[in-house]
């Protein structure tokens, strides 16, 4: 039986597993996390100038990397993901924030509230085509106005260094259904998939050029000098390997 997004982190080893390995110190998965945390924060001090108050939510939550982080920039933190094993890491993690193991993606899922700023990291990207629509809809509905923002990432963006991989992970995923590694997505898929969901692009970050057997030649300190450099050139960040999306409700 092919394993879905849905079921991959019922066992609380491969939640504690993927915490630990996912953004291992020193691992290229850690020094891009060093990138992304000022553009969020950048992007979030953005929502800010218009709102007083921001009641905030964390999609997909996963091991609270997210929630853990912005929760000291907003005002109220709720963080929903499926996996109580990673429910039950994350909350370990936040201060003041709840955590909720609950399934939004279903047609007659209750919408438990409204929110000035929704974060979803690493789920485009690796859910399924359908519940990646089914996600980013029931998203949509839990934003207040067009005054708040969704800000999501596409990690595996097909033009960038991944592009030269394409070819090696279209064969090793061909006709073996659902796999969460080796998925790519252009920014045209983006627009159509927010287009969908009633969404459109304000804003787009990027960072991540040169890939992780790069990043070891280099080292962390001369990787995170350059990447930080590549990731402030605005023609650059079309080809980062990490794209962060900020999004609102269409007028």
């Amino acid at each position: 039986m092919n394993q879905t997004y849905k079921s991959q982190f019922k066992d609380q080893s491969k939640a504690i597993s993927y915490d630990q390995m996912q953004y291992a110190s020193g691992s290229y998965g850690d020094m891009l996390w060093e990138l992304e945390k000022p553009q969020l924060a950048e992007l979030i001090a953005d929502v800010r100038k218009t709102h007083s108050h921001i009641d905030y939510l964390d999609f997909a939550a996963g091991s609270g990397r997210i929630i853990s982080f912005v929760e000291d920039l907003v005002d109220t933190a709720t963080g929903i993901e499926i996996s109580q094993s990673m429910v039950d890491l994350a909350s370990t993690k936040i201060k003041e924030g709840q955590m909720i193991c609950r399934d939004i993606t279903g047609p007659d899922a209750e919408i438990e509230g409204k929110y000035d700023l929704i974060t979803t990291f690493r789920f485009i990207l690796n859910a399924e085509p359908a519940l990646r629509l089914a996600g980013i809809k029931a998203l949509a509905a839990r934003l207040k106005d067009d005054s708040s923002r969704l800000i999501f990432n596409n990690h595996g963006n097909l033009f960038s260094h991944k592009l030269l991989l394409w070819p090696v992970h279209a064969l090793r995923r061909s006709g073996k259904g659902y796999l969460s590694e080796g998925n790519y997505m252009t920014h045209g898929q983006v627009v159509r998939l927010l287009d969908a969901a009633g969404l459109e692009i304000v804003r787009s970050v990027g960072c991540g050029m040169l890939g992780g057997h790069v990043a070891k030649i280099l080292g962390q300190e001369r990787t995170l000098r350059f990447e930080a450099w590549m990731a402030n050139q605005a023609i650059l960040k079309r080809l980062c390997v990490n794209r962060m999306y900020i999004a609102r409700l269409k007028k």
